[in-house]
């Protein structure tokens, strides 16, 4: 029987009406459980159990239309003349001894034209409802063993805590102090052991400043029980009463309008309220876990008072400014148990790059006696930081990250450890998604914003994603500023070969920043397009930054030197370059860059001899606190070189020494672009994973 035969008489005996009923019945099955799963609280795998028991049943459905539809009418139409049925378990000897004649398992024997082609077709209908069912098997239940998807979902427990800030009614503003002590020691009462995650006074201004008031009330209440929603909420405040300094407060439900419990007051002298607020926290802890004992807080005692005044005029400044340090320093004179200022000095010399200074502040805390899980946690955090340990740095930032998830400071920086520290870009995207209210943040006006869009950005495009971030943040190309967003779009444009956003955004900045941003931005433009192979066009943008700078070399300020050097030496002009990386060097003799730049042009000019003796020096600048910088200076020149050996060589000692995956290094490293595809370079990118 031909094909178009067969089909004819599918038409005929409503083959085709009958199969499209089970389609369409099990399509309109499918949408109508998509509709009554959640109302009835199905897990979202039921769908999938569904969906895997419509497409199996399909072969077995058709076989039965065949049974008990199709079959009878053959047997009864006149083609039912040249079909042989037996069911007979045991042939006559007579039908044995015809020559010729097939012989048959016991049961139903069809010949027909049409069942040979309509079982055929059921074989096939078969063998895809098959594939198809292992496919699905594999991909939801194999590739992803999470035994919560085989298990009903039961109400998702809501422990975040928010501790608003306590109202002052002594109406004397020289005790608003007490309010912000009284909240700080109910926090850290509230994370040093475990109770819950907080949402502070601090994480709600942050929402509440950078909100966009066309979507978001500014009412803190609206901020927080719509968009941060918390399980539970503490709200007090404190008066005076008879001389005595009264503080109270209450555990509220996660809407704020039912009181669960009231928490009763405590009474100190005004000029002392540490021991009622410590007596506060007792009370509080105990009514949100419902027991009767006393917890430890960050602080093992509360710290003196005039020291916690103190420490509250910190925020005014950078936390690189002497000023800063100053009231630490000042903090730790009155109270030298206070740790809280201890940290932030910590904090303080590192990011002045003071890294020594650092070091023996954090073994000195390592070696006091910490009193509880979260102080200890931070040490470690900071011990394995100023040690290059990359993985336990994000490892104890992680559990920072569980305490106040909703901070945005905090959130951002286990983005960057993430990215930087871990080269886990995959991890970025589960920690930004967490922050679900960020659609409604005016993020123009929010500085720690711009830094968590730009992991998110250089996550995606690390990911093979560049379309992700032009998609979220391709408007920043147009406004001042906001040059870390504008990084990652450059990053983006070049990998999608959108020449004309790469322009329009380096001339953005040309007419609302200064002359040196445009020209590194320029400088960076021009290194992704000789990654992405676009030689010429990279040469146009740094031809424009020499053009740029119109000055006698004599006269050039450093910067401006040293952009004019990497222009040269990336566009393969090593006799210019060569001679400014020598001047760099020789003004800033503890620069690696500038020394290894300058062994690197000398080997472009032919100089061998005199390029092995100038990365020989490299070692005379090794020292402590450096993160492998000598190391990753050196495989860029073996790079440059063409010794891929001993290129991966340094660069698994310069990672194991906590070189950072930063933007422009190792996978964007226009030298390093050669090597990518070894596996030795992909250990390198996963070295601590």
């Amino acid at each position: 029987m031909k094909l178009k035969e067969f089909i004819r008489e599918c038409h005929q005996k409503e083959v085709f009406k009958n199969l499209s009923i089970y389609v369409v019945t099990g399509w309109v099955l499918i949408q109508v459980f998509s509709e009554i799963r959640e109302p009835f609280a199905l897990p979202k795998i039921s769908l999938t159990y569904l969906l895997l028991v419509l497409i199996a049943g399909f072969p077995f459905y058709a076989y039965l239309l065949w049974r008990y539809r199709l079959k009878p009418e053959e047997q009864d139409s006149e083609r039912s003349n040249h079909m042989e049925l037996d069911r007979r378990n045991d042939p006559s000897e007579e039908e044995k001894g015809h020559p010729g004649q097939k012989k048959h398992l016991p049961g139903i024997r069809f010949y027909s034209p049409f069942q040979k082609m309509y079982f055929g077709f059921l074989f096939a209908i078969l063998m895809l409802s098959g594939i198809s069912v292992a496919w699905i098997v594999q991909a939801n239940f194999i590739s992803e063993p999470d035994i919560r998807a085989f298990t009903f979902p039961v109400e998702e427990k809501n422990d975040k805590v928010a501790v608003l800030s306590f109202d002052n009614n002594t109406m004397d503003p020289d005790l608003d102090v007490v309010g912000k002590m009284a909240v700080d020691w109910i926090i850290h009462g509230i994370t040093s052991n475990g109770v819950a995650q907080v949402i502070s006074p601090a994480v709600l201004e942050q929402y509440t400043t950078v909100s966009q008031a066309s979507v978001i009330s500014n009412n803190d209440n609206d901020i927080l029980t719509k968009y941060l929603k918390p399980g539970k909420v503490i709200a007090g405040n404190y008066y005076l009463n008879d001389g005595q300094l009264l503080i109270q407060c209450s555990i509220q439900n996660g809407e704020m309008n039912e009181t669960l419990e009231t928490i009763e007051p405590v009474s100190c002298d005004p000029a002392s309220p540490i021991s009622c607020i410590e007596q506060l926290k007792q009370r509080l802890l105990s009514a949100l876990l419902d027991k009767d004992e006393n917890y430890t807080v960050y602080e093992e005692t509360p710290p003196n008072y005039e020291a916690y005044k103190l420490m509250l005029g910190a925020d005014e400044f950078s936390n690189t400014a002497p000023e800063f340090l100053d009231i630490m320093n000042r903090a730790i004179a009155i109270d030298s148990n206070y740790f809280e200022p201890q940290m932030h000095r910590i904090t303080y010399y590192y990011n002045i790059d003071k890294f020594a200074t650092a070091d023996s502040l954090i073994q000195e805390l390592m070696h006091a006696d910490l009193k509880n899980s979260r102080q200890k946690n931070l040490m470690r955090l900071w011990h394995a930081i100023i040690r290059g340990d990359n993985k336990k740095a994000f490892t104890y930032q992680k559990k920072e990250y569980d305490i106040e998830p909703d901070d945005l400071n905090n959130n951002s920086s286990t983005m960057v450890l993430a990215l930087q520290f871990i080269n886990r870009p995959e991890a970025v995207d589960s920690i930004y998604n967490t922050q679900l209210a960020m659609d409604k943040i005016d993020s123009l006006n929010c500085q720690t914003c711009e830094y968590r869009f730009f992991s998110k950005g250089m996550a995606d495009i690390a990911m093979g994603k560049p379309e992700k971030p032009i998609e979220m943040f391709g408007d920043y190309g147009n406004v001042k500023e906001f040059y870390w967003v504008k990084d990652v779009l450059l990053y983006a444009y070049v990998r999608t070969g959108n020449l004309e956003e790469i322009e329009r955004i380096l001339n953005t900045v040309k007419l609302t920043g200064d002359e040196e941003t445009w020209r590194e931005k320029c400088l960076l433009a021009a290194k992704q397009l000789l990654l992405k192979g676009e030689k010429a066009l990279a040469h146009a943008y740094l031809d424009q930054i020499q053009e740029s700078i119109v000055k006698q070399p004599a006269d050039l300020a450093k910067e401006e030197k040293e952009l004019l050097a990497y222009s040269h030496f990336y566009k393969g002009e090593y006799v210019p370059g060569g001679k400014l990386f020598q001047q760099l060097s020789q003004e800033d003799s503890d620069n690696v860059d500038f020394r290894a730049f300058w062994a690197m042009s000398l080997q472009g000019n032919g100089k061998s001899e005199e390029a092995e003796k100038t990365v020989a020096g490299l070692e005379d600048l090794r020292a402590d606190y450096q993160y492998g910088a000598i190391d990753y200076a050196k495989a860029r020149y073996y790079a440059f070189k063409g010794d891929s050996d001993l290129v991966i060589q340094h660069l698994i000692r310069a990672v194991a020494a906590g070189k950072r995956y930063n933007p422009g290094t190792f996978g964007d490293d226009v030298l390093l672009q050669p090597y990518k595809d070894l596996e030795g370079f992909r250990n390198v990118l996963t070295f601590w994973h």
